[in-house]
């Protein structure tokens, strides 16, 4: 038949108690400790991304606007540089203009003074050249 020994009963009540205390104390506390440090370290380490992605984004933000500021002042800058060259292009233009205007006057009038010389050396040659036609007409040389 089957019997219960009540010594054997008590003792196996005892290790059960025992053995429960002692794996508590040196296992499953210390791991529970464990557990909740990393825990802790997985929280921190990601709020720590969750703040460095905020940073990032406000960082990409700035850098946007950044961008679009220097793209703003280089279209000032350039606008600026433009006009700045059309207005020495136009005052260059204007120059080289009155420049071929002089130097087409001067032209003239050496041209006309130049003509002007000729025609009183051809006045002055014509009776000589009268002469000469005339003879060479007759038929007489020199």
């Amino acid at each position: 038949m089957l019997s219960i020994n009540i010594s054997e009963l008590v003792w196996t009540i005892i290790n059960f108690f025992l053995l429960f205390f002692l794996l508590k104390r040196f296992l499953f506390d210390p791991m529970c400790r464990f557990m909740d440090a990393r825990q802790a370290k997985i929280d921190a380490g990601l709020d720590a991304e969750r703040a460095a992605q905020g940073e990032l984004s406000e960082n990409e933000r700035a850098m946007a606007e950044q961008k679009a500021e220097t793209r703003r002042q280089a279209a000032a800058l350039l606008n600026e540089a433009e006009a700045r060259d059309a207005e020495r292009a136009a005052a260059a233009y204007a120059e080289a203009r009155d420049k071929a205007a002089q130097l087409q006057e001067s032209g003239r009038a050496a041209l006309q003074e130049r003509h002007a010389r000729e025609e009183k050396a051809l006045e002055d040659r014509t009776p000589e050249l009268a002469a000469l036609l005339a003879a060479h007409l007759l038929g007489e040389e020199e």
